[in-house]
């Protein structure tokens, strides 16, 4: 029994019939092509031979499990390029290079081309040394972001490499070979060994299970435009998985291809047949010429099995390819269809009449296919999509157990990554780069409606050519991105954070201040693929995820800023035996500050342990707020405890409640309590006062008729005033101001007579 389908058998069954089998060919031919008598001159490199009866006590352990691809090939590292090795000539106008290999014994070869960068007019051609068989030309046209090249499989033991540059081009181009795979078994089959096959099968099927059913059978009439997004992955010496083209809500054929996480290794260096089918029901050969070398991942995640790539090229119309639609509002399905291509066959289909329902298993949440009533999948068929009853993809294949027992289905399960998490975890950044919000999404190009776009002016994607309201409209994002989520430019601000984000202008509110580095750290087993693991916080939330993975006996290691606290770390095992010690010396830990606080490897199906997180040893807690009263210069971690009022006041020098030691201004500051007459010399002048206020005045003091300033008003003021009566001018006995001393005087002075001052 297996539970997860990466058992990876291929058999293409590939009848050449024609001179040329491609991926993305550019035209033209290898010199003289044609010609039974032309000779080219050429240098061979003899490779090693393999052992094949070591390979085949391999395989009989591999081919049984299902994390190991189906191997039919010895990927062998060479460094061959056009200035260590090959041969120049100089032929009808251009300079040519030729390099030949002879693998003892192979049944097909390949290459894997580690530097690919041609100039304008350059050609690249690969044949086998009969001259029967070419792939290309590869030209400018191929080159990569990457800079290199897989070149799909050729039938034989010796093949050459021919590349032509024209004069100007001469000495521009770059071609290295870091890999020839010498395969020892049949990955293209000749049409005598597919007849002869087919007399000792039961079923007629080529290289999978007699009760699968070709997509071109009556019962996949339904779903011929589907068909078209499927393709066959194949890497290096080995058969991978499924996928498929998927739309987006821009319409624009981006060649986004979805298809499971388990199946990841290096998309770059991958080939991708499309329309690998045969054209009747009963067919058990068909096309390898429509392929598209290599692509980026875009992104992954365990939580669902799910993996993005973009392709290298839009397969080109000749192609006729479909980008399937889709469904992310989780609705149960009231039914469902996979197409695949089971063990690396030709194009198959099955169906669900029953509705799948949703679970979880091996850390990913899924659709649940309890038995199908058509058809099944095989190892092989990992990565391949799930449609509902709409023809909208819903999932694609994580693993399960279904298969053919004879000509019939087993009646056992198989299990799909569910869209509608994949869309949460990062397919809707790709798939609606215009943030539109809809749930579902047709095909592209069949149900794309014509004329339809965003009619609304005002919007950031306004299409003045549109003449129907798609309901795409959108305006920029806070960062000026069109239809944008505002994570280009938000984020953790503060440098002081362990989360913080040199990129974000706009803060979101997501510092840590009092933050710690853990990481996982995991050595995985024999089978990579069964293993997948997730920290969670106190409530839930996932902070890190990973798994499963493509690489046995390798280290992966993953980080995260967490706050102080308790954490749950899950790991799983979809297989049920842990990883280690049966099958590899796997391991995992967490680990904070250098010091271990899990570690692991022997459970059986799933393991959860607590952990907690403190401040980093070496940091030194405190308030690193500068602007706070209990501010701690020396600390390096902020603890919390930055508070602002022990220290505040007023801090206004000129204020009556001045406060010398207060560093932060609470507003508090007034000019009232302590205003008043600062004067000494003032009659109204106040001692406790610090403000002048302006209310000083001299006359409200002086005691009218005390003459001598004795205080008291006496005989001795009436004797001077008498002195100087009938004065006129300058007199300084003038009791009532009228510059003149007279009996008025005199009566003032009588009738204040004996007042003290």
């Amino acid at each position: 029994m297996y539970n997860c389908k990466n058992i990876f058998l291929l058999l293409l069954g590939v009848i050449f019939s024609t001179a040329t089998i491609a991926q993305i060919s550019h035209g033209g031919s290898p010199l003289n092509w044609g010609d039974a008598t032309y000779q080219p001159v050429f240098e061979m490199q003899e490779m090693p031979d393999v052992d094949l009866a070591a390979l085949a006590l391999e395989d009989a352990v591999t081919d049984q499990h299902k994390e190991a691809p189906w191997r039919f090939g010895v990927e062998q590292e060479v460094a061959f390029n056009l200035e260590n090795s090959g041969t120049w000539t100089f032929e009808e106008g251009m300079h040519v290079w030729r390099l030949g290999f002879n693998c003892p014994n192979a049944l097909n070869v390949s290459f894997m081309l580690s530097r690919f960068v041609l100039p304008k007019e350059a050609q690249l051609y690969v044949y086998n040394a009969q001259r029967t068989a070419f792939l290309g030309s590869f030209t400018q046209e191929n080159n990569k972001d990457w800079e290199g090249l897989s070149l799909g499989v050729l039938d034989g033991s010796s093949m050459i490499l021919e590349y032509h540059e024209s004069p100007a081009s001469h000495g521009m181009g770059e071609i290295e070979v870091n890999q020839v795979i010498h395969g020892y078994r049949s990955l293209l089959n000749h049409q005598e060994a597919v007849l002869a096959e087919m007399v000792e099968r039961l079923g007629p099927f080529g290289n999978s299970g007699a009760c699968n059913i070709n997509v071109n059978c009556p019962e996949g009439a339904d779903w011929q435009t589907e068909k078209r997004s499927v393709a066959l992955i194949v890497n290096g010496g080995s058969a991978y998985c499924t996928g498929a083209l998927i739309n987006n809500t821009a319409n624009d054929g981006t060649p986004y291809f979805l298809t499971a996480n388990h199946c990841i290794g290096t998309p770059n260096t991958w080939v991708y047949y499309f329309n690998h089918e045969s054209s009747s029901c009963s067919g058990t050969t068909g096309p390898t010429n429509q392929s598209v070398s290599g692509g980026t991942l875009l992104v992954q995640n365990g939580g669902s099995d799910f993996a993005l790539i973009e392709l290298s090229s839009a397969p080109p119309a000749s192609y006729n390819v479909e980008y399937a639609g889709w469904d992310h509002s989780g609705s149960t399905p009231s039914s469902a269809v996979g197409i695949h291509h089971p063990s690396g066959d030709l194009k198959k289909i099955c169906f669900e009449n029953d509705a799948p329902y949703q679970s979880s298993t091996g850390g990913a949440q899924v659709w649940w296919i309890d038995e199908w009533e058509l058809g099944v999948t095989e190892p092989g068929s990992s990565g391949s999509p799930l449609f509902d009853q709409n023809h909208r993809i819903i999932g694609q294949l994580y693993g399960g157990a279904a298969a053919c027992s004879g000509s019939v289905n087993n009646g056992a399960y198989d299990f799909y990554g569910r869209f509608n998490v994949s869309w949460g975890l990062g397919a809707s950044q790709y798939l609606d780069p215009l943030n539109t919000g809809v749930n579902t999404l047709d095909s592209y190009p069949t149900n794309a409606v014509p004329g339809a776009g965003c009619t609304d002016s005002t919007a950031c994607n306004y299409d003045p050519e549109a003449t129907s309201d798609n309901g795409s409209c959108v305006d920029n994002d806070v960062c000026g991105i069109c239809g944008g989520d505002g994570s280009s430019c938000t984020g953790c601000t503060d440098p002081t954070s362990c989360n913080y984000d040199s990129s974000a202008t706009i803060d979101d509110g997501s510092c840590i201040g009092n933050g710690v580095e853990v990481i996982f750290t995991i050595l995985t087993d024999n089978y990579p693929g069964e293993t997948t693991w997730s920290v969670t916080d106190a409530s839930g939330a996932t902070i890190m995820s990973g798994g499963p993975y493509a690489s046995n006996g390798t280290t992966f290691t993953s980080s995260a800023c967490v706050a102080t606290g308790c954490y749950d770390v899950t790991i799983n095992d979809s297989y049920g035996d842990g990883i280690c010690c049966a099958y590899g010396e796997g391991n995992y830990s967490i680990t904070s500050d250098g010091n271990t606080l899990v570690s692991g490897g022997e459970f059986v199906s799933t393991e959860t342990t607590n952990f907690c997180v403190t401040a980093v040893s070496n940091d030194t807690p405190g308030c690193t707020d500068s602007a706070a009263c209990n501010y701690d210069s020396s600390a390096t971690i902020d603890d919390g405890s930055c508070e602002s009022t022990s220290c505040a006041g007023c801090t206004d020098s000129t204020a009556c409640n001045y406060d010398s030691s207060a560093s932060i201004d609470d507003g508090s500051c007034e000019s009232t309590s302590c205003a008043g007459c600062t004067d000494s010399d003032a009659c109204n002048y106040e001692s406790t006062a610090s403000i002048d206020d302006g209310s000083c005045e001299f006359t409200s003091c002086v005691c009218t008729g005390d003459i001598n300033g004795d205080g008291v008003i006496t005989v001795a003021d009436v004797l001077l005033v008498l002195s100087e009566f009938g004065c006129l001018s300058g007199c300084t006995t003038d009791v009532d101001g009228d510059t003149y001393v007279n009996v008025s005087d005199i009566l003032l002075l009588l009738a204040a007579f004996g007042t003290t001052c």
